[in-house]
């Protein structure tokens, strides 16, 4: 089937089975068409795309960044910068946890890779129940399908993000700082772009006007992001409890 009208981005039609290559070569295209063309390309890979696609964009979104953060957890320890202008207490609890976050750097990206994708999948199904609620017509598969894409632009940062890798194993403090701020301004941007396209998927996907969208994808969003940080609240507890604790 052909889409008539406006020029579309050039993806592919729906495929079948094909090397796990082939698969990732096309996913390459369709990230390119989301950051060239994000809302037309939503709505083609909303008609083109299967369920699989989706699941194998969000996988690649999860586990790519992952690799990165174990390959800078090959590099040496290093304690909090300037302690010393921090209250006693502070600087104590900050050197704890960067020590706890050293001990389990190999496995603090597995447990992320686990995490990030349970939060997307979940965060689907609350976009999908609320949209349904507010009259919207769509199946859940299809939204996680469309989800999924929306995290793959996540990878935009994955050169910085291994740049950043290179620069711990090197033990460039400074240039690392430097990076490391970059990203995080970068993971903002990133952050509120896939939540853009979250409202926009709901709306195309669900047939909802853009301000039932909106409300559909923030309510999630605000659970998600309580739920972030009570697990950040939590690894810092944990941490204490764990270099307090006799014998440690």
């Amino acid at each position: 089937m052909q889409i008539s009208g406006a020029p579309t981005p050039t993806l592919p039609r729906k495929r079948g089975r094909e090397p796990l290559e082939c698969a990732a070569m096309f996913l390459w295209a369709d990230l390119v068409d989301l950051i060239r063309r994000p809302f037309t390309s939503l709505r083609v890979i909303d008609d083109r795309r299967r369920l699989r696609d989706g699941l194998l964009a969000l996988a690649l979104s999860v586990t790519l960044p992952a690799v990165t953060s174990e390959l800078a957890a090959l590099g040496p320890f290093r304690p909090p910068a300037n302690p010393g202008s921090l209250p006693s207490l502070t600087a104590q609890g900050a050197d704890i946890y960067a020590r706890w976050v050293y001990q389990h750097r190999f496995l603090l990206p597995v447990y992320g890779v686990l995490i990030s994708a349970i939060l997307w999948v979940a965060a689907a199904g609350l976009i999908h129940l609320i949209a349904r609620t507010l009259g919207g017509h769509g199946d859940y598969r299809g939204y996680l399908k469309l989800a999924g894409f929306a995290a793959l632009v996540g990878l935009v940062s994955l050169p910085l993000s291994l740049l950043d890798a290179w620069l711990k194993l090197q033990g460039n403090a400074q240039a690392e700082l430097a990076i490391g701020q970059l990203l995080g301004v970068l993971g903002l941007g990133v952050f509120l772009w896939q939540n853009a396209l979250l409202v926009f998927a709901a709306r195309t996907h669900y047939g909802v006007s853009t301000e039932r969208a909106i409300v559909a994808v923030i309510g999630p969003l605000g659970a998600v992001a309580v739920l972030a940080v009570a697990l950040v609240v939590l690894a810092v507890i944990l941490a204490i409890i764990a270099q307090q604790a006799p014998g440690s």
